[in-house]
């Protein structure tokens, strides 16, 4: 694959920050009680996962296309900093609030749940706890998704190389061994579809210049968002998982038009500076977002104003904020750097260790 196939915008596409602002207010909606019936903010990470799909296996292509290899030691170093350090602060933050509401209130019955969870939470494996588990820190049912998907998928197009058909049937296979081995259910079938149909998308227009010239040159922006709406509309009319998938599928489309074709209306709007700001916030949010929802419920009590649906809403996604921003700057932020600087350490050696072995130029 030439590398002249990639968007020349570069690596960064500030519309898909926006994407995730709002993809973090529906998820959040989803965990606030009293939410209305047309409000299913579970399509939330309906939009996620082909996001991650797309932009892992794009940025890995662009990799190969330009150094002819992946270097994979340098990326699995990026993803653990970048993951890694705040979830086990979650966690631990988490056992604090259970622990703290056993104390108050003589309740075991919240640290009881989170220790049946802490195996799976600890291990990234969330999306197969038991029901006794509870729903203690519940949502990290994705990111257990996500992270086979960031060990996994590098590794085989590493292997299958160029060979894009052979790097598909062997995600294919994997997922239903995975299927075989641990059993199925609508929220891994959501995962895994998204994230599929995400990669799928980056293969496919980087060894097609005809897609790849579609998707630069004409702007589906607008038709995608309303095939989004349309899978919405019917989600919440007669809720089915086929929908999700199918909103999957539009929100792949807006995100992979957006990426190619960066000046179209709608990618301006996603690309403006609050949305892109909340955007960077978002894993973070993702995060504490119950906790921020607890704490608001509280805030409200203790002034003694109304719990409506919105009220709460609303503190709670500025407590999830204020939060995110504090956990960014203090922790997430710092562990980024220190994972690109020792991602690039470490290519810097395996470059060395390739020179010495060549031996000396030829004169």
């Amino acid at each position: 694959m030439d590398s002249k196939h990639f968007n020349e915008g570069g690596k960064y596409c500030p519309a898909l920050d926006g994407i995730r602002a709002f993809c973090i207010i529906f998820t959040i909606l989803n965990h606030v009680p009293g939410r209305h019936w047309f409000l299913d903010g579970t399509v939330g990470v309906d939009a996620f996962f082909p996001l991650s799909g797309w932009l892992i296996t794009w940025l890995l292509l662009e990799e190969r296309a330009k150094r002819g290899t992946l270097d994979l030691g340098a990326f699995y170093l990026r993803r653990i900093f970048r993951i890694v350090p705040l979830y086990y602060l979650t966690i631990a933050i988490y056992a604090l609030a259970a622990l703290a509401v056993w104390l108050l209130s003589a309740n075991p019955s919240k640290l009881e749940e989170l220790r049946t969870a802490a195996i799976y939470l600890i291990t990234f494996n969330s999306e197969y706890r038991p029901d006794e588990a509870g729903v203690v820190f519940g949502h990290a049912w994705t990111l257990g998704i996500e992270e086979k998907f960031y060990v996994v998928w590098p590794f085989v197009l590493f292997l299958t190389g160029r060979f894009t058909l052979a790097a598909a049937t062997v995600a294919i296979l994997i997922i239903g061994a995975f299927f075989g081995l641990f059993g199925i259910n609508d929220y891994l079938i959501r995962g895994y579809f998204g994230l599929g149909i995400g990669a799928g998308l980056a293969l496919w227009l980087s060894s097609s210049s005809l897609a790849a010239s579609f998707f630069r040159n004409i702007p589906i922006g607008w038709p995608s968002l309303v095939m989004v709406m349309i899978m919405y509309g019917g989600l919440v009319t007669s809720p089915n998982v086929f929908w999700h998938l199918g909103l999957s599928a539009s929100a792949a489309l807006l995100i992979v038009s957006v990426w190619s074709h960066r000046e179209q209306s709608v990618g301006r709007f996603l690309a403006r500076t609050p949305l892109v700001w909340l955007g960077t916030l978002t894993y973070a949010i993702y995060l504490f977002q119950t906790l921020a929802i607890n704490v608001a419920q509280g805030l409200l009590q203790k002034a003694h104003l109304p719990e409506s649906f919105l009220i709460v809403f609303i503190v709670g996604y500025g407590v999830s904020v204020v939060a995110a921003w504090l956990a960014h700057n203090v922790v997430e932020r710092p562990a980024i750097d220190l994972g690109r600087r020792l991602a690039r350490e470490w290519s810097g050696r395996g470059m060395s260790q390739r020179e010495l072995s060549s031996g000396p130029p030829a004169k």
